[in-house]
């Protein structure tokens, strides 16, 4: 990211023009929070089979204000802001299993952000629908802990020898999130780099075995300073959730003109109201 880009990208989230960046808690926060409330989340085109994204920071900083995007459009666009700032950070692929037990072989389908600012570490996930946290998470990487970031928004981290597996506490018990490696050689989780994360991305797209976000259900979300708003299609329903400090505020079933029209409403985001087919 060059300087003219990270100047888009603050005019994109309308960063107010006085406020200095530097590589600190508060600005990690402040930038993490003017992303996910920004920018949408959608796999609607991944699911209908659209050709793969361009992954490039000049056409991310063109779709995503228009389009929104799925996780590897997000988290890339992210991990290179906080680059460009000065943060340490570090990309890190996982296996999204939301309330599903890992299973060997599975493919890599999602990355995830790391970032250290002194002897802490700080978890950014802005690329996991409605699902993504509403702040950074501080988590300890030595041994399992439960972390509340928030009102409503308590996470666990499972450390053990070989993976990190991190929970969230959904009505009263907790989901289990996603699994990411640890590395032997460090004790810290392995790290991924660019040319990985396109290689992840492009399997997404066009790899073998079942991806959900591609094979099973659409999801368009964003975030605001109060709620998180959850557009869902699956098996030939349509649904709308909007969630305060993890409690649902609102949850109804509607028909596809109304997806359609909400998604334009609420997430400033505009497709061709059709039917979405069920795979």
């Amino acid at each position: 990211m060059d300087s003219e880009q990270f100047a888009k990208y603050l005019e994109l989230i309308d960063h107010p023009v006085q406020l200095p960046l530097s590589p600190d808690v508060t600005c990690l926060y402040f930038l993490y929070r003017e992303h996910v409330t920004r920018f949408p989340y959608q796999n609607l085109d991944l699911y209908l089979g659209k050709p793969r994204v361009d992954l490039s920071i000049s056409a991310l900083l063109e779709t995503l204000p228009i389009s929104g995007g799925h996780c590897f459009q997000q988290s890339e666009l992210m991990f290179t802001v906080l680059e460009h700032v000065g943060f340490t950070v570090e990309r890190v692929a996982a296996w999204v299993l939301m309330g599903n037990q890992y299973q060997e072989g599975m493919p890599l389908n999602h990355n995830i952000i790391l970032v250290k600012i002194g002897a802490d570490t700080y978890l950014c996930d802005p690329g996991l629908a409605s699902a993504s946290p509403r702040f950074p998470i501080k988590l300890n990487m030595e041994s399992t802990n439960e972390v509340t970031i928030s009102e409503g928004d308590m996470y666990k981290l499972e450390v053990q020898d070989k993976f990190y597996q991190l929970y969230w506490m959904m009505k009263g018990s907790y989901l289990l999130m996603y699994r990411f490696e640890r590395s032997s050689s460090t004790g810290w989780a392995k790290t991924s780099d660019r040319e990985s994360t396109l290689e992840l991305c492009k399997n997404v797209y066009e790899g073998p075995g079942f991806i959900p976000i591609r094979d099973k259900y659409v999801k368009i979300a964003l975030q605001t300073q109060d709620s998180k708003i959850d557009f869902f299609f699956n098996d030939g329903s349509y649904s709308l959730k909007i969630f305060s400090k993890g409690r649902p505020r609102e949850e109804r079933s509607i028909d596809c003109m109304q997806f359609f029209q909400l998604v334009k409403e609420l997430c400033n985001l505009e497709f061709e109201a059709t039917e979405i087919i069920k795979k």
